[in-house]
Formats: structure tokens, sequence, C-alpha cells
């Protein structure tokens, strides 16, 4: 059966009948390489927030290549064994990781961004535990067995000082693009990646509910366990911060997009089912069948941004503007002579609306 699809400038957009249909979606070359690396979106263990085995498995079998899946930790999927994490003291007040999520302990943060604390010790050891509880119970270690994937930890390479020539990434990322504002950037590639670079890098998103897709999906490659520091005071510095690594990753490899809601679809609802951890209540709608996928990841962002209309759901612009940035910093044209046509075609197909 052949998949519904249209392809809107760069960008296709698909309606699976099934989740196998995938691999006739993939025949773009960049997709037949001899390593593709596919990074997930692992933010949290929230219901449809995350990257499933199920949803990860379907690009597997979909892809005839050796994988590479990378991520770096996160105290937000991080707390599978203590569900407040360890605790602390931070100015004679006990804590413990949950507090560091948001509010005064996101504050704390900011202010006090080196993790030293943390890397040492007991803090280190349990969160190299958690996360394997996370890769265990979630199907991830059965999965990268049965597809001989091997996975590469950002956060574990980077804070173990496995990293590439700071000066040679910088010379690479300028060559091609401005200078990054924070140049603590350069030195945070694994040198395992360094080692493939050129291959294929797989944004590989979930369809959030706070319009979070391929572009912010990268954000992720910066190795601190939470990154408040990156988001800046009142969010100040998120934007350049995103398109920053978005710029690292772009000049070392080709990068491809794929935002799916091949199982199931969040939606904020103010009395939903479910809270997230940062998005508040929602509720979630099954069996949607939808994928995007291109090379442009601007312009698949803001196809989607478009589509989802996330204005009327309280979506604030700090998710939409670094998609909009990219069209300046990264070279990647937004098609919006697509828009009216994408909405008119396949609007009904990411529900609700």
């Amino acid at each position: 059966m052949s998949v519904p699809q249209h392809k809107f400038g760069s960008t296709t957009v698909a309606k699976l009948n099934s989740p196998n249909e995938v691999s006739q979606l993939l025949d773009d070359p960049w997709l037949k390489n001899q390593t593709i690396i596919i990074k997930p979106n692992w933010v949290s263990t929230d219901p449809t927030d995350f990257t499933d085995a199920d949803t990860l498995r379907v690009l597997l079998e979909a892809l005839d290549c050796p994988v590479v899946v990378t991520e770096s930790y996160c105290l937000a999927r991080s707390m599978n064994i203590l569900n407040q994490g360890l605790g602390f003291t931070v100015e004679g007040k006990e804590v413990n990781w949950k507090w560091l999520l948001k509010g005064d302990g996101w504050k704390w943060l900011i202010e006090n961004p080196d993790w030293n604390w943390f890397k040492n010790g007991e803090h280190w050891d349990q969160l190299i535990n958690e996360d394997k509880a996370f890769i265990d119970e979630y199907g991830f270690s059965d999965l990268f067995d049965e597809f001989n994937v091997e996975y590469i930890n950002v956060t574990e390479e980077v804070w173990n000082g496995r990293i590439a020539d700071p000066a040679e990434v910088k010379r690479i990322v300028e060559s091609k693009y401005k200078p990054v504002r924070n140049t603590k950037l350069y030195g945070m590639l694994p040198e395992k990646l360094f080692n493939l670079r050129n291959s294929t890098f797989i944004s590989f998103a979930r369809m959030k509910m706070y319009a979070s897709f391929t572009i912010k999906n990268l954000f992720g490659m910066i190795p601190d366990p939470l990154r408040p520091y990156w988001h800046g005071p009142k969010n100040s510095t998120i934007t350049q911060s995103i398109i920053d690594i978005n710029k690292i990753y772009h000049s070392l490899f080709k990068i491809f997009g794929i935002c799916e809601a091949i199982f199931t679809l969040p939606f904020i609802h103010p009395k939903g089912k479910y809270a997230g951890i940062y998005s508040g209540r929602y509720n979630i709608h099954d069996g949607t069948g939808f994928i995007a996928l291109g090379r442009n990841l601007a312009a698949l962002d803001a196809l989607l941004l478009y589509l989802t209309d996330p204005s009327i759901r309280l979506i604030a612009d700090l998710n939409r503007d670094p998609v909009y940035l990219a069209e300046d910093e990264l070279n990647l044209a937004i098609e919006k002579d697509v828009f009216e046509k994408a909405k008119a075609t396949v609007g009904n197909w990411i529900l609700p609306l």
C-alpha cells in the first residue's frame, strides 16, 4: 500500500497506515550512508514526551546501515531509581535533584553553572546508574543489542575529557558560519562523534506539545544534565544557544530532520490527564501515524509550527525564535510559500487542531 504523502518545498509530510511504511519514505541518498547517527529525544520520561523504544525500532528497521545513537544525560529522565534524585545542601537548605528542575533550583543553576560539585563522587555514580536503569527498563538495551547499535553518551564522553580538539572544531565551524556566542561549545564535541564527521546525523524529534521540533532537539547535544545556564535568565540566551549547537553539528555532519507522531500525539489541555515536567497538563491522541522529514530543519520546523499553530496553545516564542533565526545564521531558507497549501492539504492529519 502506498503511503499518503506530500512534498511541501524541501519537506515531506506523510500519514502512515502502518509504522513499517517509514522505509518507503527514506529514499534520500543521505540515508544510504555507511554509518548514520541518530539523536532521539530523551528529555524526560513523561508519557509520549520522549522517543520510546517502539518508535526508535521503526527507524532502525527502516535503515539498512550501521547506526550510532547519541544523547546526553538529563536529570528530568534520570530519576528511575530515586524519584527525587540524591540530596545535597545549598546555603544551608536540604534540596535534591528534583529541586533543580525548575523554580529556585533552576535559578541556582543559572548562577552556579559549574557542575564540578556533581561530577565527583556519589552524584556522578548515581547518574550513571539512573541512566542505565532508563536504558534497561524502557527497552533500549535490548533494542541496541538486537540491531548492533553503538550508544554514545555525550555527557559521559565530554566530562571524561574524550573530546575533539576545540581549535579544530572552531576552525571548521567558523569556516562556514559566524562564531558561536559561547566558545565553551567548541570543547563539547565527543571525539567519537568527530571521528564520524561527514556522516548523516538524524535529528529524530518527537512531535512536542510545546512546539519543540528538530532544531531544538539538537540542544540536547550540550552535555550538561540540565541547561539553565544555556537558557539564561528569563530565557535570554536559549535561542542563540540552540543556534550555536546547531552550527557545530551542521558544520560537521549532513543533518537530516525527522519529526514524528507515529504512535501518539500529545496536546496541551488545561484539564488533561497527564502532567508534564515542563509542559503542564496534557492529553494524548493515539494512532496518529504522522511524520515529517527533510534536509532543511528550519523549513521542516517552520512548517510544523504553521500546521500546529502553537500560538493558540499558549506556546511561548522561545521555541519559535530559533527556527526563524536559523534562516540567517544557518542559511536554511524558510519556505513560507508552501504554508497555506500544506495546511489545506494535510492540516487535519495532526489532531487535535
